[in-house]
């Protein structure tokens, strides 16, 4: 096992766009989950996900939710350098395949945009951003960097 080296500038980076990506979704997931948001702070047409929440099975809406909330965590964690970012991420990739697999059964039965969303392309984005940053946070924990 090599000696323990110091913070690398990488982990910094790569925790802030990670914490910025799930921290975006984060808050269109409340902004759909919760009407009474939408009030006080309504989304660009363009964003939001309350057309996938209304037509996602209950096991790929538990699978996003696992995706963004994990990923939020896992992403603090590797920004603040703690090895348990990669248990994290990994139970994020995990769930963030999940949904990938709901997004390539949507799009096969034709459903190829639900509100202004992609399933195919956002659950990819989401299981692309996941893969990222786990193998990121499991390299730099075999080199001792986080």
């Amino acid at each position: 096992m090599p000696a323990a080296q110091g913070r690398s500038f990488l982990t910094t980076i790569f925790g802030v766009v990670g914490l910025f990506w799930f921290a975006f979704h984060a808050v269109e997931y409340v902004h759909a989950r919760y009407d009474a948001l939408s009030g006080y702070l309504p989304l660009p047409a363009p964003m939001g996900l309350d057309g996938l929440f209304e037509t996602m099975p209950q096991w790929a809406a538990l699978a996003l939710t696992l995706t963004i909330w994990t990923g939020l965590l896992g992403a603090l964690l590797l920004l603040l350098g703690d090895r348990a970012s990669v248990l994290l991420l990994a139970l994020t990739l995990l769930a963030a395949f999940v949904t990938l697999v709901w997004g390539v059964l949507a799009f096969a039965q034709g459903l190829a945009v639900l509100g202004q969303i992609s399933p195919l392309f956002f659950g990819a984005g989401q299981a692309a951003m996941a893969f990222g940053l786990w193998l990121f946070a499991r390299t730099a924990k075999r080199y001792g960097t986080i």
